[in-house]
């Protein structure tokens, strides 16, 4: 499957197998399939009359790549169905004749983006069936091929490929299906047929800060042949080889790879003592790469670690996890292969001459299906024949091979599959994760591991942030508690009720089945009322819906506080932020002496919060505002140590210093700012009671007052919501869309207050003029002073307005000229022309669509109010 002799191409054992494969190319014909195309499968397979060789096949098709790279990771997606392959493989001995030495200059899979550190060289779809007296798998590294590109689009409206429907800020597609006829099995050479599949797959990346270190790949395989496919079996299989960024072989030899490998099946949940399905398998280098003159890890160390998490399987069927590595050669031109087995199947060791895993079909089907879950590769030099496995390799040097590391590799799939119709189609989606500080000590392999017992090594391997970010996959594929297709099921869910009994909490740990590509949110900003009078707007609205509002994914109630916008147009960039008012909270940072620095440690709270969290009444945060050893805050802390299942090994009791921050600028009624008390433009003017799961709580009510306006600019408001984030996930604030709920209003009276008052209708400008002099005296127009298009700059003849204002609900206003020719009749509340109860606008357009010259106007305006006529001039 895997490029693994043209990698040992840079070893003289590479060099000498790589002459021989191009020696072997050149003097004999590459191996056909005798059979020819099978009965069944549709025209549109076939990509030739003429089979062509899997050599020939691969220079035919058109073989392209993207990269997902807006987040902490590179990921290549191969159009014919490969995320993270080189372009060159095994079957290509020609090429590596010529270029014998060529390393991939666009690296498959980067860990972190400055060092350029590998940890995925190739990862592949796979699919089984069985077919009649034939044991058949398709693998898209070797069968599929595609003649499309990868498609691409974005979420992100400033891309270049931005498309409405996107779901993230890179996403592409690609679509391929097993055409070559005539891929050599290497145990039934004559007997391959292609399954008939097609491969459309989607892949999704984000840059937000919870979402930079993982993919999300998206594949569904269907049935394109003539009849069901039977006992199927769907899978991924990956090659991870991690290795440094530099191509150092001093350093890291390729015939000499240290990889480790495992599988997490579950883990305490979100919910205490509730277990948490996690089904993540995960590798990484031994020993993290320290730098051998140092011996300390530097920026090419291989410190993370690698991980593949199934998010959607086929209904009906459980994750498999088989691994295996290449442990040692026996002969210059064949390295061994073992991975662990059940005693209920026939033990498994492969003398394959490219260090890979099952040879053939049926064996690689009887992987897929095995449902076994294997130990992780540091216990492999263990015997666990009493637990039903058969023990591992008799020579002693393999056994510990394999356990310190080894060219790992694994595979997880699931099956088989109930009968697949003609033009059905099986998903399985998976994340490709990242971990950082997986290797937090440079010396723990050298000291720790011991192949007879492994767990002390093993139990200081942090995979905090591995499992934080595949947690975060699963939730933004589909979100907890969000019911996406409206039917009334949200997901599972727990409920957990207070010691106290004063309420129960429902806590859902999983989405409702329907994918939903979406991250955290911000509350939902509320709507706002405007109230109107010359020269004044006031704007008011309350935080019911938002102050208590809970993160759909943190479950924490995360409002931090409401910002109020306003712009001329409902343009998002337009907008200018008037005022801004939050909780007044503080958050800590506390020292980290292994890394010499000081990180976020808590939620803001309040200064009573806080005060109740210390146990100190008379606690002010404010006395702690630095990161300094003679200003912080001592206390002391537990620190509970876990091992790889999440289970406390260790408690360690030590000092903490922290100090503590603002949580945005604690801007209230009144603030501190440059020493002297400001007035916010917001004000809490009121506070009301509500119920919330069962508890009653306190939301305000508030109001802007914003006066000294031009009555004949109309303005729009919006109120946003924004939240703190989520620290511990590493998410930053966010805040509700600025033009989403937008309200509208001229600083006049509104329709009400007109019936009301009994005020009279006014005109303006009145006279209108198409150039005039400004109080500079310079020429200008009311398109330069705002009055039209405001913030577009661009005079046109259907933007011109003359507005009649003081208007009840409902009027209808007739324009004449001195002849009695009626020139327009508007109706108000005109959607056109008007969007606002008491004002309506005339764009100096006659009923016969022209635009009208220089003169005066007659007006007439007939409401509930009466009959008023007047006089307006138009000067052009």
């Amino acid at each position: 499957m895997w490029s693994e002799g043209y990698r040992n191409g840079h070893s003289p054992r590479g060099l000498v197998l790589a002459i021989f494969a191009g020696a072997l190319a050149v003097l004999v014909l590459c191996p056909r399939a005798s059979g020819g195309p099978t009965t069944g499968i549709p025209d549109r397979l076939r990509l030739r009359d003429t089979l062509l060789s899997q050599h020939e096949m691969s220079a035919a098709a058109i073989r392209r790549s993207r990269y997902h790279d807006c987040g902490d990771l590179r990921v290549a997606i191969w159009n014919y169905g490969v995320v993270g392959e080189w372009w060159i493989t095994r079957d290509a001995p020609l090429y590596w004749l010529i270029f014998p030495f060529k390393p991939s200059y666009t690296p498959a899979f980067r860990g972190e983006p400055i060092s350029g550190n590998y940890y995925l060289n190739g990862l592949a779809s796979l699919f089984g069936c069985v077919r009649g007296y034939d044991t058949l798998v398709s693998e898209t590294s070797d069968e599929f091929l595609s003649y499309e590109p990868v498609r691409a689009r974005s979420a992100d409206p400033l891309s270049s490929e931005y498309a409405s429907g996107a779901k993230a800020k890179q996403e592409y597609y690609v679509v391929c299906s097993d055409t070559l006829w005539n891929v050599y099995d290497e145990v039934e050479p004559q007997r391959y047929r292609a399954i008939g599949l097609e491969v459309h797959q989607s892949s999704y990346s984000w840059d937000a800060s919870y979402s930079r270190r993982f993919v999300i790949v998206d594949a569904w395989f269907v049935n394109i042949s003539g009849g069901p496919i039977e006992q199927g079996t769907v899978g991924i299989e990956v090659n991870p080889h991690i290795m440094k960024g530099r191509w150092n072989w001093d350093e890291v030899p390729l015939d000499d790879p240290d990889d480790i490998c495992g599988f997490i099946q579950s883990l305490p949940g979100v919910v205490a003592r509730i277990p948490d399905t996690m089904n993540l398998a995960w590798a990484a280098s031994n020993d993290g790469d320290p730098n051998k003159s140092t011996g300390r890890f530097d920026i090419l160390s291989t410190t993370g670690v690698l991980g593949i998490r199934p998010l959607r399987t086929p209904p009906g069927t459980c994750i498999s996890f088989n691994r295996w590595g290449s442990v040692g050669s026996t002969s210059p031109w064949v390295w061994w292969s073992w991975g662990p087995s059940r005693q209920k199947t026939p033990p498994e060791s492969f003398a394959d001459p490219w260090g890979g895993g099952p040879v053939g079909d049926r064996n690689r089907y009887k992987r897929m299906t095995n449902g076994e879950i294997d130990y992780d590769s540091p216990y492999s030099a263990i015997d666990y024949s009493a637990d039903g496995w058969y023990p591992p390799p008799q020579d002693e040097s393999l056994r510990v091979w394999n356990a310190r590391g080894a060219d790992v590799m694994f595979l997880l799939s699931c099956g088989p599959l109930p009968p697949i119709a003609p033009g059905d189609s099986v998903s399985f989606t998976y994340a490709i994760v990242m971990g950082a500080d997986f290797h937090t000590d440079p010396r723990n392999f050298a000291d720790n591991f011991r192949p007879e017992n492994p767990a002390p090594y093993l139990s200081r391997l942090d995979f905090t942030d591995l499992i934080s970010n595949a947690r975060w996959a699963e939730w933004i594929f589909d979100n907890p508690g969000v019911d996406t297709d409206s039917d009334g099921y949200k997901g599972p869910f727990h409920v957990v009720c207070a010691g106290d009994g004063s309420g129960c909490d429902t806590i859902y740990y999983r989405g409702d089945g329907i994918p939903d590509f979406r991250g955290p949110q911000p509350p939902v900003g509320p709507s706002c009322e405007l109230t109107t009078r010359p020269h004044e707007i006031i704007v008011r609205w309350n935080g019911a819906t938002t102050e208590y509002a809970r993160d759909p994914l943190s479950r924490k109630t995360d409002w931090e506080g409401f910002r109020v916008y306003t712009s001329y147009t409902t343009e998002p960039d337009d907008f200018t932020l008037l005022a801004s008012w939050d909780r007044k909270d503080f958050k800590r940072f506390s020292y980290r002496p292994q890394f010499n620095d000081w990180k976020q440690s808590s939620d803001p709270l309040t200064v009573a919060e806080w005060q109740a969290a210390l146990l100190v009444p008379y606690f002010d945060p404010m006395q702690h505002p630095l990161p300094s050893f003679e200003t912080a805050y001592r206390d002391s802390a537990v620190d509970t140590i876990r091992n790889v299942q999440q289970e406390i090994v260790d408690i360690v009791r030590h000092e903490r210093i922290s100090y503590f921050l603002p949580e945005d600028a604690n801007n209230l009624n009144t603030y501190v700012s440059g020493g002297r008390t400001e007035t916010n433009l917001i004000q809490r003017v009121a506070e009301r009671d509500t119920v919330v799961n069962g508890k009653t709580c306190t939301y305000g009510v508030y109001e802007l007052v914003l006066d000294n306006l031009l009555d004949s600019k109309p303005l729009y408001f919006s109120v946003t919501t924004f939240d703190w984030g989520d620290y511990a996930r590493s998410v930053e604030p966010m805040e509700s869309a600025i033009a989403a709920q937008a309200a509208f209003g001229f600083p006049l009276y509104s329709a009400d207050v007109v019936v009301d008052s009994g005020l009279k209708v006014s005109v303006y400008p009145n006279p209108y003029k198409i150039r005039f002099k400004d109080a500079y005296g310079d020429w200008t127009n009311y398109v330069e002073q705002g009055y039209e298009r405001p913030g577009k700059g661009t005079e046109e003849e259907r933007n011109r307005r003359i507005w009649f204002i003081n208007l009840p609900d409902t009027a209808e206003i007739n324009i004449y000229s001195l002849d009695g020719d009626l020139i327009r009749k508007i109706l108000h509340p005109d959607p056109f022309l008007t969007t606002y109860s008491s004002v309506v606008g005339w764009d100096l357009i006659s009923r016969n669509t022209q635009a009208v010259t220089s003169g005066i106007y007659i007006w007439r305006v007939d409401s509930r109010l009466g009959k008023q006529v007047g006089k307006l001039v138009i000067i052009k």
